[in-house]
């Protein structure tokens, strides 16, 4: 199982259960970016990876 939750705004917790296949992973990621790209106009695969590129680099800087 995998579950997402907010923490505050800018922050969210994921849990993935121990024992959770990699194909199900790969199809929460796969169905998380359909999700972001339809609520957003004008967004696309490419703005979605360079949002999280960004966000990535930000936070691996910090810790």
């Amino acid at each position: 199982m995998i579950t997402i939750t907010t923490i505050d705004e800018n922050n969210a917790e994921l849990k993935i259960e121990e024992g959770t296949p990699h194909t199900t992973m790969l199809l929460g990621i796969e169905m998380l970016i359909e999700s972001l790209i339809e609520s957003r106009s004008g967004l696309n695969i490419d703005n979605l990876l360079n949002d999280l590129k960004r966000i990535y680099e930000r936070d691996k800087e910090v810790k």
